[in-house]
């Protein structure tokens, strides 16, 4: 007999969803993760890391973020929030269980070899996010370079480069963060920001209000005029030249939006300094693709994460190739599908549907980071995957048919 109808892997924001939803759908699951701490991930970040997403959506059932935390809390305090949602829900979750394989049976049930032997399930839900397994480019001569070279996940306190001469490379949300952080404390009381293609720099308020209330907003349009208030707001941005920083190429997907005033202030003090992408390492520096020099102590790789998912599913996945999608979307509850590294999905049901495409049985939540931001859309991932799972072993007459 299976162990339980549904296993949860993961116990992070996406995975603490979904227990959630299962609950409420009446399901029977369990909750495993290979570290002790709940939400490993959010307890270890940089003490300076803020939401990118505002307290307007990225609140819990039954739990308001305190208003001394304004409108984008810290990640510190979002950790405590997790921690004190789950003790109030009693979710039962269990840790240092480590995932080594899922793979599916002849039988149609999901086998699953972890720390503790070989289980099985009528439905699992990956819920492991994409934080957990950093990837690292591929630069020429990155094995000779005698200081430190850091991903953005092993990157805790500005301390890291007291005194150092650092180059931050990647100018997405944590690379931005860090080279702001880091910055008066490093060498010479500056960083290097490396941009490979360009940055947009936005207002945190754009026309005075956050995004997300804009958002609000629009949702209360008809369509056509939800479409062009996201677009005129979404078009405010500062002349990158301003500050020294390069836009990329329109509608190559490549530009990140950089909303807030702490990036723009380090470059006015000069405490960030643009710099463009390592073409190759040497023992003391790199060298730069407009062919420029620099000595280097320490190298912090803000370049991103895959789906942890990859390190443990073993099945043929499809992937999307489809690189960005149009910002003035107004249907935020939808994202592109198999965005991110992650695996087509079946939405021949569903436009939003969480099933593996050729995969029954096997679900995803904590998919789409963009929209109205990941916290809302796991919620919205884990309601979608609880109802298809239900309606799954209810047809497969695991559960009682509804009268």
């Amino acid at each position: 007999m299976p162990t339980a109808d549904v296993l949860v892997i993961g116990s992070g924001p996406a995975g603490i969803n979904a227990a959630y939803a299962l609950r409420r759908a009446g399901l029977e699951f369990r909750v495993i993760d290979r570290s002790q701490t709940l939400a490993v991930t959010w307890n270890s970040l940089y003490p300076s890391l803020r939401l990118n997403t505002s307290r307007f959506f990225s609140e819990l059932p039954g739990r308001k973020f305190p208003l001394h935390w304004g409108i984008h809390p810290t990640a510190k305090q979002y950790y405590r929030y997790l921690v004190e949602w789950v003790a109030d829900q009693r979710l039962p979750i269990e840790g240092g269980i480590e995932v080594y394989r899922v793979a599916p049976r002849q039988d149609g049930l999901w086998q699953v070899e972890t720390s503790e032997g070989i289980e099985t399930y009528r439905a699992v839900i990956p819920a492991t996010g994409v934080f957990n397994n950093p990837q690292l480019p591929d630069i020429p001569g990155m094995e000779r370079f005698d200081g430190e070279i850091l991903h953005s996940r092993d990157f805790r306190h500005p301390d890291q480069a007291r005194g150092k001469r650092t180059l931050v490379v990647g100018n997405g949300p944590s690379g931005t963060d860090i080279a702001v952080a880091v910055g008066a404390v490093a060498a010479g009381g500056f960083t290097w920001l490396s941009i490979r293609s360009g940055v947009d720099l936005r207002p945190r308020y754009p026309y005075g209000l956050p995004r997300h209330a804009w958002m609000m907003l629009g949702e209360r349009l008809p369509e056509r005029a939800c479409v062009w208030l996201q677009r005129k707001t979404g078009a405010v941005k500062y002349n990158a030249g301003d500050f020294g920083v390069w836009e990329a190429p329109p509608r190559t997907g490549a530009g990140t939006g950089y909303r807030g005033p702490e990036l723009l202030n380090a470059l006015r003090q000069g405490q960030v300094k643009p710099a463009r992408h390592p073409a190759r390492f040497d023992a003391d520096g790199a060298t730069l693709a407009d062919g420029s020099y620099i000595e280097l102590d320490l190298v912090i790789m803000a370049t991103g994460f895959l789906p942890v998912l990859h390190q443990y599913l073993d099945i043929d996945m499809q992937y999307s190739t489809e690189m960005f999608y149009p910002e003035t979307s107004c249907d935020w509850d939808i994202g592109p599908n198999g965005i991110r590294g992650w695996p087509l999905r079946d939405v021949s049901e569903h436009p939003n549907g969480r099933g593996v495409l050729g995969h029954e049985g096997l679900y995803l939540v904590g998919v789409f980071y963009k929209g109205r931001g990941a916290f809302y859309n796991m919620r919205v991932e884990a309601a979608i995957a609880a109802e298809q799972i239900k309606a799954f072993l209810t047809q497969r007459a695991f559960l009682a048919r509804a009268a």
